[in-house]
């Protein structure tokens, strides 16, 4: 394929651009990451670059996936195709490449997921401190924010550190369980380029592509500045319209400031929508420009483009609202053709499903398949977590987190008695599973308990070294084919249960295949640095439901925001420029739309949902300030139900 082949003479303007620092600046929707994937192409195939020289980061695993994928498309089959990567996975290679340099980190480097985070960190401070879980974790935050925004560099940060006491335990658990937490990645990555003279890239990179620049914080931007310092040339693409990722500390100043710190710089801009419809583009900047510190930018609609249906619904209730959306939904599949994958719905937040509960059932009743976006995986089951601790166990021995996970899934041994381990592993200086074993030669070091925890961890130790020898081997092979195959093999041994079986079966797949891992190893490795809270698995074959965030990057014809009302966005985001994130999330979601969106708010909401939002505990609801001028009426909800019904 040629480099310009599916470009618009637009587009191809910042994709011949060579030769400075630039700054692609462009709204939703302008072909931001077609012209970086285009850009590739230029450099490999006419400026000859060699593609291990070209490093491209964006900010999803889903998005790096199909930044790869489409490159891979452009260039010819035999070529070999640039790294592409998120930043933190980015992260992870390179602290794994230099891990020998590195001392700040535990040995070997092992990340913590998720549920670990969840189910054994959190956990196990609340019990050492005697804290309430709600304090775990606004200490853990308070941990992440001087990660992100450098606040961690300063002086005496330790003795500063607004809950020093919380930081020694944590340390200390760090050091017992031998892990590295997914947050601190990147902070990791500047302090060893900071401090390890000797430390090595994987590849000497001579041109940086970043995808989404407006969603990086401090603490990314500072790689990115290391990258510019050693005359690697920087190529962005991004919006500070778009800038939605607050809670990790990205601020839109960040692609604002470009110009001023790339020096020499060209600017780039797009500014046709080849997405969104007339109406859709209209109402969308309507918000935007309710900024007054955005970077102006053009954003007008293809020539070809059709007006779009563009409607804001009010609702007596969370009822109507519900019956509402189901009803626009079949309407949409049944006369306009849509197939159920045609349709996202958007939520702002939906914590134990207080919002998809009652849509979905009003879905399902119309038959309308539907799909709820969430935070947690098939490998977060209890079956999931045994697969995964055996896995990581057969390759590493010594993977504490993974023993732990055994004992609390399988062999029935209680916090009381993991506490019994942790403390005996602090009073002896020794990692978790030598403390176990210890306590397994020796019961009696811990009366009463001592032998019911000897008599798991021999059993634990039989069945991971009945799996090993066939792992190890398996591992050493890199044949993604065989993997699968014993994968499946190995899943049908240990999880009885079809269905769950199944499920876990084929989000591993996915992700094998996505990543292209070819050992075990490989695909423990991409787990590491994914981070379910902005991730998407979208169904193909029903209607996605997901949270505002999870839309980042995704489009559809069909887009209905639900609940647009000023007590959930910017509902209690006040602080700061937390209002300013609001109203560029609501941009976001706007903007996802081609051809049909529709925004619903209530009168009221009652029961749980009147319990959500900054004024809990009332029921009345008014239509967010971002919306309250705009260039549209709104109109009844059950209205609209009698208008498309007779259409």
């Amino acid at each position: 394929m040629k480099w310009d082949e599916g470009l618009t003479d637009e587009q191809k303007i910042p994709v011949k651009h060579i030769g400075t620092h630039a700054r692609l600046l462009a709204g939703p929707g302008t072909g931001k990451t077609l012209a970086l994937q285009h850009h590739v192409a230029i450099l490999i195939d006419e400026k000859k670059i060699s593609p291990d020289k070209i490093l491209a980061l964006t900010f999803t695993r889903a998005a790096a996936h199909e930044l790869h994928t489409r490159i891979t498309n452009i260039l010819d089959p035999q070529q070999k195709i640039p790294k592409v990567a998120t930043l933190h996975s980015f992260a992870l290679t390179q602290l794994l490449h230099n891990i020998d340099r590195v001392d700040t980190i535990p040995k070997p480097l092992r990340i913590a997921d998720d549920w670990e985070e969840i189910y054994i960190i959190n956990e196990d401070l609340k019990t050492i401190l005697g804290y309430k879980l709600k304090e775990v974790k606004e200490k853990f935050s308070l941990l992440s924010a001087d990660w992100q925004t450098l606040v961690a560099d300063e002086s005496e940060w330790e003795r500063k550190f607004a809950d020093p006491r919380f930081l020694g335990a944590w340390q200390q658990h760090r050091k017992i369980f031998g892990y590295t937490l997914r947050s601190e990645l990147v902070y990791q990555l500047k302090r060893a380029l900071e401090r390890v003279g000797s430390f090595q890239f994987d590849s000497e990179y001579s041109n940086l592509l970043i995808d989404e620049y407006q969603d990086l914080n401090r603490c990314d931007l500072a790689i990115i500045a290391f990258f510019r310092d050693r005359g690697v040339q920087v190529y962005c693409a991004g919006d500070d319209d778009q800038s939605i990722y607050g809670f990790r500390y990205a601020h839109p100043e960040g692609i604002r400031r470009f110009d001023k710190e790339f020096r020499p710089f060209t600017p780039l801009t797009l500014e046709t929508c080849i997405r969104c419809d007339r109406e859709i583009i209209n109402l969308a900047l309507f918000v935007a420009k309710l900024d007054p510190l955005r970077i102006e930018k053009l954003l007008k609609p293809r020539e070809n483009a059709g007006e779009g249906e563009v409607r804001l619904l009010r609702f007596k209730d969370q009822d109507d609202e519900a019956t509402g959306i189901a009803t626009i939904c079949k309407y949409l599949i049944e006369k306009e053709g849509y197939l159920p994958n045609d349709i996202m719905i958007l939520m702002r937040g939906d914590r134990n499903g207080l919002y998809s509960k009652i849509i979905r059932d009003r879905l399902l009743f119309k038959e309308i398949p539907i799909k709820i976006q969430e935070s947690t995986t098939p490998l977060d089951s209890s079956a999931g977590r045994y697969l995964l601790a055996l896995l990581r166990l057969s390759i590493n021995p010594n993977d504490n987190l993974s023993f732990r996970t055994l004992l609390m899934l399988k062999h029935g041994i209680g916090d009381q008695s993991i506490l019994s381990i942790y403390e005996f592993a602090q009073s002896s200086g020794d990692n978790f599973i030598c403390a176990a074993n210890s306590i397994c030669e020796n019961p009696t070091l811990i009366p009463k308990v001592g032998q019911r925890i000897c008599d798991s961890v021999k059993e634990i130790h039989e069945i991971y070294e009945q799996y090993s020898p066939r792992i190890q081997e398996l591992n050493a092979q890199k044949n993604q084919a065989k993997f699968i195959e014993f994968l499946s093999q190995f899943a049908a041994e240990i999880i009885k249960e079809d269905e769950e079986r199944e499920g876990i079966l084929e989000y591993c797949v996915n992700l094998i295949r996505e990543t292209e891992s070819e050992t075990i190893k490989d695909f423990l490795t991409s787990l590491s640095s994914i981070n379910q809270r902005i991730e998407q698995e979208l169904a193909t074959d029903k209607v996605n439901m997901m949270t505002m965030h999870k839309a980042k990057g995704l489009t559809s014809k069909a887009v209905i925001i639900i609940a647009c009302e000023d007590e959930i966005i910017p509902g209690r985001q006040e602080g700061g420029d937390k209002v300013g994130d609001e109203r560029r999330l609501l941009y976001v979601s706007l903007s996802r739309a081609k051809h049909f969106l529709a925004i619903t708010y209530c009168n009221q909401r009652t029961g749980a949902q009147m319990h959500s939002g900054r004024s809990s505990g009332t029921p009345f609801r008014d239509l967010t300030r971002f919306l309250v001028d705009a260039p549209i009426t709104p109109i009844n909800g059950k209205q609209y139900l009698d208008e498309i019904a007779a259409r």
